[in-house]
């Protein structure tokens, strides 16, 4: 059991015991069939506070062989599938959060994962691997021995993106991430891939690292839309449990129809849940000026769209 590698299943047994938490476990049942496959990859593009982490974390504790949660999982809506249980803490699981690693180290970033990554795999193989290679030959070799393969997590894949102007340090990363989900060896050794971010996979000029990614956008991510967000029925269903009025609720905070489904923000709603008061508690998980940045990169033609709507 390690931070980065096998990690436990800390954080969904948090989420679980939190005073409003909402069963999502149907996804692992949605991610079990692409196992595996050609569609083993997933990126999530959703906006902030949408449960991308929260996701993240009962991953962990599914696939994870550095814990047993068995005990998380019975009960939950997973639990209902007959075969839930057949991958179950099988697999050698890699998270890395890239924003913690940025925070510290903008210059350095790959090589710093991988020393967080190593220092995992010392405590379990010791000395026995060559950790002179890049990482994706070390999970190779790790793979080779074990006949254990990998599902690798990466929250926040696109911090580098949004916060780099340095074009070498970007081509570096996205090589980073080629060699994780699209070279030879990762054919072999990769089950699963998920990764989250705010801003959809962006191409640098001819770099191909994400194009086997199936993405699930703000806009488009059926069959999973439920999973990410509270649905109407889920809000319903808090409010009768924590006697709050729904279509109050409603109208404070139902701004979201994604592929026909109406979605609320679960942080607003759980904090508006918790306070027993209704406010604006999105608009303070981020400045405007990371709002204005995006804004400014016209992605998708967001400025121009943006610009429409201000004049009429």
């Amino acid at each position: 059991m390690g931070v980065y590698f096998n990690p436990s299943n800390a954080s969904f047994r948090q989420a679980k015991n939190s005073r409003i938490y909402v069963d999502k476990t149907k996804l692992i049942e949605y991610l079990n069939d692409r196992l595996s496959t050609e569609d083993k990859c997933l990126a999530v593009s959703h906006a902030r506070r949408f449960g991308k982490s929260h996701a993240a974390g009962m991953i962990d504790a599914y696939y994870s062989l550095g814990c047993d949660s068995t005990e998380l999982f019975d009960g939950t809506k997973i639990s209902e599938s007959a075969d839930y249980k057949k991958y179950m803490n099988k697999y050698n699981v890699i998270h890395l959060d890239i924003a913690s690693v940025w925070d510290f180290h903008k210059e350095d970033l790959v090589e710093s994962i991988k020393e967080r990554v190593c220092k995992d795999f010392k405590k379990k193989y010791n000395d026995t691997l060559d950790y002179s290679q890049d990482l994706y030959l070390l999970i190779q070799e790790i793979y080779e021995i074990t006949d254990t393969q990998f599902v690798i997590i990466i929250d926040e894949w696109d911090c580098v993106i949004r916060n780099s102007d340095n074009k070498e340090l970007v081509h570096e990363y996205l090589q980073f991430l080629h060699s994780l989900f699209k070279s030879e060896e990762s054919k072999s050794f990769l089950a699963l891939a998920y990764i989250t971010g705010i801003l959809p996979i962006k191409k640098i000029k001819d770099e191909s690292a994400l194009n086997n990614f199936s993405e699930y956008t703000m806009l488009k991510s059926s069959p999973i839309t439920k999973y990410y967000g509270f649905t109407e029925d889920e809000v319903k269903e808090l409010c009768k449990r924590f006697d709050m009025d729904f279509e109050s609720t409603k109208a404070w905070y139902n701004g979201y129809l994604i592929d026909g489904i109406h979605m609320y923000n679960p942080n607003s709603v759980s904090m508006a849940v918790e306070r027993n008061d209704f406010d604006s508690y999105w608009r303070n998980t981020s400045s405007f000026a990371s709002i204005n940045t995006f804004i400014t990169m016209n992605y998708a033609g967001l400025k121009d769209d943006i610009m429409k709507m201000l004049a009429g």
